[in-house]
């Protein structure tokens, strides 16, 4: 956002200084109108700057774009998306950008896989050969060569993911 009064250029277009409008959406129907604006956007090139909404106001969503035309383009067929025509003053706005909240977080969860050997009895979780016993003959990083019947009479490869080590 601009404070000066310079033009901004927005996809090789000059733009005057983006405003914020308030788009009201069914409650709950918050991210969904976020995700869509911003492929939108993308798709079309919409010169959006931001979206989002605030704790204290269920069923709005803020659209930071240069005029009411973008943000219809944007919001459009979004059932019952009404866009509000005159922009927020940026003194209203301060308030909703304190109380900023993620609606939706991608959390990295890193799982650790237990330690896997030749030699080491395995249960095979998902598959043809499914709550099936095995030995480890031979590891990959993504695969495994697996003895089902002993003795080397059957072996099979199977993805790491498929099997677990038995406890006991």
């Amino acid at each position: 956002m601009s404070n000066n009064d310079e033009k901004e250029t927005q996809n090789g277009e000059e733009v005057d200084e983006f405003q914020i409008y308030v788009v009201k959406v069914p409650a709950g129907r918050e991210v969904q109108l976020i995700f869509l604006i911003k492929w939108r956007a993308e798709a079309l090139g919409l010169p959006v700057v931001a979206a989002f909404s605030s704790k204290s106001q269920d069923g709005v969503v803020f659209v930071e774009a240069p005029d009411y035309d973008t943000v219809v383009r944007a919001v459009r067929n979004f059932r019952h998306a009404v866009v509000l025509p005159e922009p927020l003053a940026l003194d209203n706005v301060e308030q909703y950008l304190r109380e900023f909240k993620v609606k939706y977080e991608r959390e990295i969860v890193k799982e650790e896989k237990p330690e896997l050997y030749p030699g080491m009895i395995v249960e095979i979780i998902s598959g043809p050969f499914k709550g099936r016993k095995a030995r480890i003959v031979s590891l990959t990083k993504k695969k495994a060569w697996v003895d089902l019947m002993g003795g080397g009479a059957l072996l099979v490869e199977i993805d790491i993911d498929h099997i677990a080590p038995v406890s006991g």
